[in-house]
């Protein structure tokens, strides 16, 4: 059976937008060690902080539904932008639920914060979501 990789499918959703939206925004599944932010070019880290199985038990064959908290973070050259990014994101993958995502339990407040050692704004959420394992 194949491994689920709902942040990989996110990532990839979301650039494949970014990219038809020609915004200049980039989603990626890390960030380099040697990053600095460029106005209007601000990058989109999607990260899966892991997640438990919905429902369990030896009645249940294979895999069942899995409930994961995915985490966007939006690196940008200023505050604002940052947290344009990560709304723009939420609101596409709530309209266009990528990944398998059946459900999305709850879109928290964006947290802000700004790093001293590249000067970028961190634009932040980490929201719930319950996605359907692939059949093959």
């Amino acid at each position: 059976m194949a491994q689920l990789d709902p942040a990989k499918a996110i990532k990839n959703a979301l650039a494949d937008f970014f990219d038809a939206e020609e915004n200049g925004y980039t989603a990626t599944l890390e960030v380099p060690d040697d990053y600095h932010p460029v106005a209007g070019s601000p990058v989109l880290l999607v990260a899966d902080d892991g997640g438990v199985a919905v429902n369990t038990g030896p009645w249940i064959a294979g895999r069942g539904l899995l409930r994961i908290v995915i985490r966007l973070t939006a690196f940008a050259r200023g505050r604002t932008e940052a947290r344009e990014v990560v709304n723009l994101a939420i609101d596409f993958i709530q309209a266009n639920r990528p990944a398998g995502i059946s459900r999305i339990e709850n879109v928290p407040a964006v947290l802000d914060t700004r790093d001293p050692e590249t000067g970028a704004y961190l634009a932040s959420i980490a929201t719930a979501v319950v996605v359907k394992p692939p059949t093959a």
